[in-house]
């Protein structure tokens, strides 16, 4: 065998072994599940099948939205976290389940933050403290003074024990010495506030604003840092509890061990999409805000918000198991 075939064929032989590991360096090679842990509808799984439609077109392969909603989202979490690390399996969801979650089961069959790797925050979006229009009180520092002359008469509803919904209650009662009724809800929560069953909830942006335009609630507070250009005249909730804001924001995740260059693709992608005018108008006619994070801003925004409703949900010995 001359020396010009023997280098001819370990050429052969070296392109033969690098064949498998280029095909499989093209992502995606199959059809991308994005997981929504939240029913048909929602938010979440609105945004979610909008960003599948984008990145369906970019990456050429399709993006197919999977609902995977309840137990305050951990099914759908969960099923995230067992599946392979390959990038084919995504998670499109809401702050609260990595940062309340875990303080609220104390039994759960994934951990988030070492299950699952932070891709991109999505948007964001803050509460409007939504009350009934005979309820005595235009802002929320009225409220909280006629909950102080009224202790434990003035009921709000939340989405459940544990929700962003009730812990700020929890949070506004500790600061400000007033005392307040909870009365948790599974469906119905604005309804009763219109018809007086209750006086006050705090209501996501996109919800709530369309009953205030309506005139069918009023708007005590906003939870954003600053006033809503929607509601000019309504205050922050800061006003009345310095310091104190709440927002909500949606994000995507892949499994723990999803090869970085795939997560950076992705990150890419999703931060890309979040910056495309249709994308953006789409996210602010929903009362939220772009964001389109890095994957270790995300990181960080979880592992404050950990940090601070894991020492609201101790003190408050909150559990949901």
């Amino acid at each position: 065998m001359t020396k010009f075939l023997q280098l001819l064929l370990a050429a052969v032989a070296l392109a033969l072994a690098a064949a498998p590991a280029a095909a499989q360096s093209g992502y995606p090679s199959k059809p991308v599940k994005i997981v929504v842990p939240a029913p048909a509808g929602t938010g979440p799984d609105i945004m979610a099948r909008l960003y599948a439609e984008h990145l369906g077109r970019a990456l050429g392969q399709q993006f197919l939205v999977e609902n995977k909603a309840g137990a305050s989202g951990n099914i759908g979490a969960e099923a995230v976290a067992r599946s392979p690390a390959d990038g084919h399996t995504l998670l499109y969801a809401y702050n609260q389940i990595p940062t309340m979650n875990p303080h609220l089961f104390g039994k759960l069959g994934y951990d988030m933050q070492k299950d699952l790797a932070p891709i991109s925050m999505t948007l964001a979006t803050g509460y409007v403290l939504l009350a009934n229009n005979n309820f005595p009180g235009s802002t929320l520092a009225e409220a909280i003074a006629y909950a102080r002359s009224n202790p434990g008469k003035v009921a709000y509803a939340s989405y459940g024990p544990g929700t962003a919904s009730h812990l700020a209650f929890e949070i506004i009662q500790d600061q400000t010495k007033a005392e307040f009724l909870h009365v948790p809800y599974k469906q119905g929560q604005v309804t009763d506030v219109i018809a007086g069953q209750v006086a006050m909830v705090f209501e996501p942006f996109p919800s709530a604003l369309p009953f205030v335009a309506s005139g069918k609630t009023k708007a005590l507070a906003v939870t954003t840092p600053k006033r809503l250009a929607a509601l000019p005249g309504t205050p922050t909730m800061s006003e009345a509890v310095p310091g104190f804001d709440l927002l909500g924001w949606q994000g995507v995740w892949a499994p723990t061990g999803t090869p970085p260059e795939v997560l950076a693709k992705l990150q890419s992608e999703f931060a890309r999409i979040t910056q495309l005018p249709e994308m953006q108008k789409r996210i602010r006619d929903l009362a939220s805000e772009p964001v389109g994070s890095s994957s270790r801003e995300m990181a960080q925004a979880i592992q404050t918000e950990y940090a601070r409703w894991g020492q609201v949900i101790r003190a408050k010995n909150i559990r949901l198991d």
